[in-house]
């Protein structure tokens, strides 16, 4: 049900998170509000108490949601940029076996172009899915091996060779990060309290005495607001899986079009890789 609901477009979220935060309510407007005034009033409360208690709470609860809604921003942020990161390592690595020996050379180069279309294509869309992607050690552990194979015939060899496999070190690392990124979330706990939140915050409302129509149109407005909020932090929360604001595979997308376009790869390499 949730990949269901991170493959809609935002307007259809916020509609329904307008249907289910202000339905509810609305419906504890009807039903509980009177329960909540007769409670109220058995202990000589009035509205001047009600509000400093919700005023109260407002600042505890609104601190709360503001962290948790800029943490997941940052998370989303720092994900996209160590897929940049990412992508750049491994057309920086590409660039850097441009310096090996023939046929080693293309060898490493059509592994790569390999690499990048594996992540694009078979990677990318089980992180869409909230799945941590396995089997690329294999694909890894080829170009490392191919890294190694240069033979050692000048001082220049052995460069070259130091500066592919710290490119390749800084590709492997970054990958590891963008993976495990797949499944990470706030903290179920951490949600709990978000809804434990939001039921204290319609209760505060419903104990107010006003006008129905009142309580109706100010009570609305809070809990669409509050239903915006939550679903701002849930669709940030997943840096992957939003159809909208999920990180896109464009970096290596990028990457693996300049790879093709250079001139040093032979298309019949390309044909054999089978891309």
């Amino acid at each position: 049900m949730s990949s269901l609901l991170y493959q809609q477009p935002i307007a259809i979220l916020a509609a329904l998170v307008a249907v289910v935060f202000v339905g509810v309510y609305w419906i504890g407007c009807v039903a509980l509000r009177p329960f909540f005034r007769i409670l109220v009033r058995s202990y000589g409360g009035d509205n001047e108490i009600v509000g400093s208690v919700l005023a109260a709470f407002g600042v505890l609860y609104g601190l709360l949601m503001s962290l948790i809604a800029v943490a997941a921003y940052q998370n989303v942020n720092d994900v996209e940029s160590q897929a940049v990161s990412e992508a750049s390592a491994l057309l920086a690595l590409y660039r850097a076996v441009g310096e090996y020996p023939l046929p080693l050379r293309e060898d490493l180069e059509v592994q790569l172009i390999d690499y990048c279309s594996t992540i694009i294509e078979d990677e990318w869309p089980l992180l869409r899915q909230g799945m941590h992607p396995r089997g690329s050690h294999i694909r890894l552990e080829a170009i490392f091996q191919g890294l190694m194979a240069i033979e050692h015939n000048s001082r220049r060899d052995e460069l070259i060779q130091a500066r592919a496999i710290s490119h390749f070190e800084a590709m492997a690392d970054q990958g590891r990060i963008r993976r495990y990124a797949s499944v990470s979330a706030i903290p179920i706990p951490m949600w709990y309290v978000v809804i434990v939140g939001t039921i204290i915050n319609y209760g505060l409302m419903w104990s107010f005495d006003m006008r129905f129509v009142t309580q109706l149109f100010l009570g609305g407005m809070l809990a669409f607001f509050l239903g915006a909020l939550i679903l701002l932090i849930a669709v940030l929360e997943r840096p992957y899986r939003s159809v909208q604001f999920g990180v896109p595979p464009d970096a290596f997308v990028l990457a693996r079009e300049v790879m093709i376009e250079d001139e040093n790869v032979p298309l019949v390499e390309l044909i054999r890789g089978g891309r």
